[in-house]
């Protein structure tokens, strides 16, 4: 296969965001794994995407098997607290309240697909699909098009605010005119529009 580059498995970093002993977890933007060496900041890296790993643990709670688990970037320890950093981990074995390490499977990203039908009331409207990122999403009209409402499309923006993580613009359509077919912004809204999102 002439374009395959890597398994993935490892992640070549070009410049380490802090200083990490070996077997330091870390995230870097979204990438998340395990340094395969000691690094100083700023210098090149590999970590090591996915795995078990001792790594540690928060005391004062116990963790059963396949236990989904976060990373508390204040303490730089694994929890069950799902307010803290979601990461694509799980507990591999069972872990004692007192465990001050636990063995911690580490997954990588886990491409997610949800889907959803939604009603137009607006030129464009923020659809909320309850994943954490997304990489795509694919819009068709539900309903039979019309001149006040011709097409649909579906904007993911920078997922940073424009719109927000885990949402997408519904941008609805209509023609100029009966005879000229040039897009403009839809003003009639009620259409149904079937959706796919794809992400994190």
């Amino acid at each position: 296969m002439k374009n395959f580059l890597d398994d993935g498995d490892t992640i070549p970093i070009a410049a380490m965001p802090e200083a990490a002993d070996s077997g330091e977890f870390l995230i870097v933007g979204d990438l998340m794994g395990v340094a395969v060496a000691a690094y100083d900041s700023g210098a090149a890296g590999t970590l090591k995407r996915t795995g078990v790993f001792w790594l540690p643990k928060t005391t004062g709670e116990a963790w059963t098997q396949g236990q989904k688990l976060f990373w508390n970037s204040s303490t730089k320890k694994f929890t069950t607290d799902a307010s803290k950093t979601p990461v694509s981990a799980v507990a591999w074995v069972a872990a004692d309240s007192a465990d001050t390490e636990g063995k911690v499977l580490l997954a990588g990203p886990q491409l997610k697909m949800v889907s959803g039908l939604s009603t137009t009331v607006a030129a464009s409207d923020t659809i909320v699909t309850g994943l954490t990122k997304l990489l795509g999403v694919v819009a068709q009209l539900n309903d039979a098009p019309t001149d006040a409402l011709a097409a649909v499309n579906a904007d993911i923006g920078d997922q940073a605010g424009t719109p927000a993580a885990g949402s997408f613009l519904l941008k609805t359509w209509k023609n100029t005119s009966g005879t000229d077919p040039t897009p403009l912004a839809a003003t009639a809204f009620g259409a149904k529009v079937a959706w796919i999102a794809f992400g994190y």
